[in-house]
């Protein structure tokens, strides 16, 4: 027995195939220019578009300009004085035994006192001293004022006789009289009064 070939079965030809190949590479080849010509523009936009990071000195630059000028705009600031500290003074024994003599003494001689010898009167007030003379050709008053350190006092007038001179003398204290013991004067009439003794007044009735 013969046996039968079998044909092989033909496939029908699809109509356009040709035409679709040709659309299909036309249309990539228009995307890779594209795409090409897209690449192109950046690259070419990259080149002449100036960098960020050469704009970065200059502004930097001028920052460092702006900031000198300012410095030497600056005023000086003048340095605030230090505020003084005080330090107590310590004062001695010999010191603070002196201090209370002088305040003795200060409150001792105030008052009016008058002459042993007869003819003249002291008045002492704290600060100003006045020594009248008595008789129908006394002499003018002494008026001044005085200062006392311990056991000496410095009376100083602020009238004739002997304007503005001073003198120190040394006081003592004996019951109710108090005497002046000279150590330097130059006024006459006051160097000639003063240094005797002198007994308290009592001026209250």
């Amino acid at each position: 027995m013969t046996k039968k070939v079998k044909k092989p079965i033909s496939r029908p030809k699809r109509k356009g195939g040709s035409k679709s190949k040709k659309s299909n590479n036309f249309i990539t080849r228009l995307i890779v220019i594209i795409f090409v010509l897209i690449l192109a523009f950046f690259l070419i936009f990259s080149v002449f578009r100036p960098s960020p990071k050469a704009q970065g000195p200059e502004v930097k630059t001028t920052q460092i300009v702006e900031e000198q000028q300012n410095d030497k705009v600056k005023p000086v600031e003048t340095p605030k004085p230090k505020e003084e500290v005080k330090v107590e003074e310590k004062t001695t024994p010999k010191e603070e035994k002196k201090a209370a003599e002088t305040k003795v003494v200060a409150q001792s001689i105030k008052g009016t006192w008058q002459s042993t010898t007869g003819g003249a009167f002291l008045t002492m007030d704290g600060k100003g001293y006045r020594l009248d003379f008595m008789g129908v050709d006394s002499d003018q008053p002494i008026i001044g004022t005085y200062s006392v350190d311990g056991d000496r006092i410095t009376f100083k007038n602020t009238s004739d006789p002997c304007k503005g001179i001073e003198g120190v003398y040394e006081v003592r204290f004996e019951k109710q009289e108090i005497g002046f013991k000279l150590k330097n004067d130059d006024c006459t009439k006051r160097k000639a009064t003063l240094p005797t003794e002198w007994t308290w007044l009592d001026t209250e009735d």
